[in-house]
């Protein structure tokens, strides 16, 4: 059984299987320990991304929210993947948003998203929306939530506390990065910031530490 198909038996119902923290936290301790070489990414939406996974069409990361740290930006995008996120300590919020064309009043222009080796190209489609909040989902420790490939959603923290998921993602043909951004907005590259190996260390340190219970927050 491979670590994908591992983590998602474990992760694959409402209330995560008791040995889910014992597994992110081994892999998260091989990450502070140097024996699984990878560096965390601040990522543009807001948190630290570590990338523990890339198996083809298959992907694991954790993303561990730091508000004093990394901040938070509420960004509402979709992505091309479908994902499955289960809280390893914290508490999350997902906000379902629907998105509508609008070209006689719209509220924002969506972008397509384009990563290629940790930077974004985000370039303006001719597609203009409104959007509206559907439903939001808070998620506490060892609680999990899914979401389609395509859907549209924000992440927030309804604590501003530090918070951490595991997220199993498989790409799916079809669906492309969006991101919605001004009606008037231009074309950007966003260079991904890749934190070095002692930043790295501390970021997995912290997350092991909440992870043991010593820092429960949810």
């Amino acid at each position: 059984m491979n670590l994908f198909t591992t983590l998602e038996r474990a992760t694959g119902r409402t209330s995560a299987e008791p040995g889910l923290d014992g597994l992110v936290g081994g892999l998260l301790a091989e990450v502070a320990s140097g024996a699984r070489a990878l560096r965390a990414v601040a990522h543009p939406l807001g948190f630290y991304c570590l990338p523990v996974l890339r198996d083809g069409a298959h992907g694991v990361c954790v993303h561990v929210f730091d508000p004093a740290a990394a901040g938070l930006e509420r960004e509402i995008h979709c992505h091309s993947w479908e994902l499955k996120s289960s809280v390893l300590y914290g508490r999350v919020g997902n906000l379902r948003v629907g998105v509508y064309d609008d070209p006689g009043r719209p509220t924002h222009r969506a972008f397509e998203v384009y990563s290629t080796g940790g930077t974004d190209e985000i370039r303006p489609t001719p597609r203009l929306v409104r959007w509206e909040p559907l439903a939001e989902q808070t998620s506490a420790r060892g609680e999990t939530y899914t979401l389609g490939a395509g859907e549209f959603h924000a992440t927030v923290l309804p604590d501003r506390a530090p918070a951490a998921t595991v997220v199993l993602g498989r790409t799916v043909p079809g669906p492309v990065d969006v991101v919605l951004g001004p009606v008037d907005g231009t074309a950007r590259r966003v260079v991904r910031r890749l934190c070095d190996a002692d930043r790295t260390a501390r970021i997995a340190e912290e997350a092991v530490r909440r992870i043991s219970g010593h820092e429960r927050t949810g």
